[in-house]
């Protein structure tokens, strides 16, 4: 039980000092990676940034779609305690690709068979970034490590709305 409550305590801290005390970004780059949190923390949501204010994302229906910020981080039918979205950055500027943002735009309407764990909106996201949406990166911590590889990621920072 101490562990379920420590872990929201921490995140709380943590979304205070990434909004009042680290620089945050006016915009992500074009195909930046944004994410929010999920459930208090415990889970990513992740998607591609893809110009004038829109992300492309895997949506929990297993459609790929574009939305907005405010859609982007209302998940769960409103019951998502997120309240920053997260960008891709290096040394405290946006990083991202307009390759990446091509084939993300490129995948708008499709539909994936989606499942919590194996065909994930990461999975998804990680397969703009390498061209493979086949691969394993379902999990956030795969992600960020593909980040890193494909546009330079190597820290994130809020997204200032």
């Amino acid at each position: 039980m101490n562990g379920q409550i420590k872990r929201p305590v921490n995140n709380l801290v943590e979304s205070f000092i990434d909004n009042a005390v680290r620089d945050k970004v006016s915009a992500p780059a074009i195909g930046s990676v944004i994410y929010c949190d999920l459930a208090a923390g415990t889970a990513e949501h992740s998607g591609i940034y893809i110009g004038s204010n829109n992300i492309v994302h895997l949506s929990g229906d297993g459609i790929i779609e574009r939305v907005n910020p405010k859609q982007f981080i209302n998940r769960l039918g409103g019951w998502n305690t997120a309240i920053s979205i997260y960008v891709s950055c290096n040394a405290g500027t946006p990083v991202g690709s307009t390759n990446v943002a091509k084939l993300a735009e490129s995948m708008i309407g499709s539909q994936r068979s989606y499942n919590l764990i194996m065909d994930n909106c990461h999975q998804f996201t990680a397969g703009c970034l390498s061209g493979n949406f086949e691969n394993s990166c379902n999990f956030f911590t795969f992600l960020k490590d593909e980040v890193q590889i494909r546009i330079g990621g190597t820290e994130w920072r809020v997204w200032d709305l």
